[in-house]
């Protein structure tokens, strides 16, 4: 099959049964939810555990499993030793929730609890919550749709830790998480629906109009960003930059390069994908250490990292495929 095929080409974009199982998590959330808030417990669960060291180690381990970095790593392990094609749709799942995320919280402009650590800037919704259902929610999808039974509910647990961490670890209150859980649910079945129709249209086009559109339109949504909200502390220069160099480097990958990880023997996964980590994180780390206090820097930092995931690094496996197998 083609790789410009869109994932969801292989199967059924939502069954009954998955839209019957999202339509009950929904209701969930938002009964539950709604009760706690009017039994006035919106912030009981952030001070009862604000001094349980423990319980604070604990689940500042599972909020990792929702950084920005950890997810980049994943995306990395994708498409070096999975499918290209799964991790470019993921990834526009996770640019796509950051993005939306960070508009949320320039408009509601929520301040979050006065228990929290580290954290800083707005709290509703949380963005951490909303980014789980996002990615942790796609994977379980694309799981489910592989007709795996097991994997589903794991990835659906860690999105619904990853939320609970936040409360516990005093970064946001309940209303900040059951909004981002619910943000994140609307914001999946549309990305679900909307990700086949968009690419059955990008398709159709030719490669030079494609490279135009990948590096218009992140420039488009920066500038966007900025110009309705020009003192915002958010991190749309991660979203946009990453946007850049995903599209433009999987199309320049899926045109010249033509790695595919899905014809791999297991000797050459774990090879490549030790090379890969390796190489992702010397640039991560190198990008970073560099200091730059320029508000365009981060833009460019991830339009970078992006770029080397999916195009550069792919181009040395390949490379090293053909020498030592």
């Amino acid at each position: 099959m083609s790789e410009n095929k869109t994932l969801s080409n292989e199967n059924e974009t939502l069954s009954t049964k998955t839209i019957i199982f999202i339509l009950l998590v929904t209701i969930i959330i938002i009964v539950v939810g709604g009760i706690l808030l009017l039994l006035g417990l919106n912030m009981t669960f952030c001070e009862f555990f604000y001094d349980n060291e423990v319980m604070y180690v604990i689940f500042r381990a599972i909020s990792y499993l929702g950084e920005d970095v950890f997810l980049i790593l994943i995306l990395a392990v994708l498409f070096f030793a999975y499918n290209k094609q799964f991790a470019k749709n993921l990834t526009f799942a996770l640019l796509g929730s950051l993005y939306s995320n960070a508009i949320l919280k320039d408009i509601f402009q929520d301040p979050r609890p006065w228990t929290r650590r580290e954290a800083t800037g707005f709290g509703f919704p949380s963005g951490h919550s909303q980014n789980a259902v996002a990615t942790w929610g796609y994977m379980a999808y694309h799981a489910h749709q592989k007709k795996n039974k097991v994997l589903p509910w794991i990835f659906l647990i860690i999105a619904y830790l990853i939320a609970l961490s936040r409360i516990i670890i005093g970064v946001h209150d309940l209303e900040d998480v059951y909004g981002g859980l619910l943000y994140g649910i609307a914001f999946l079945v549309l990305f679900i629906y909307l990700e086949p129709i968009i690419s059955e249209k990008i398709n159709t086009l030719k490669l030079n109009l494609k490279l135009i559109l990948a590096i218009v339109i992140p420039i488009i949504l920066y500038i966007t960003a900025f110009g309705i909200f020009p003192n915002t502390e958010l991190d749309y220069g991660l979203c946009c930059g990453a946007l850049m160099g995903i599209s433009v480097g999987y199309l320049i990958e899926n045109e010249y390069i033509k790695y595919e990880p899905t014809e791999l023997i297991n000797k050459q996964r774990i090879v490549n994908l030790i090379i890969g980590l390796v190489i992702t994180i010397a640039i991560y780390l190198v990008l970073s250490l560099l200091s730059v206090d320029l508000l365009i820097y981060r833009f460019i930092k991830y339009l970078i990292l992006s770029f080397s995931v999916v195009t550069l690094i792919p181009w040395i496996l390949k490379r090293v495929n053909e020498v030592v197998f």
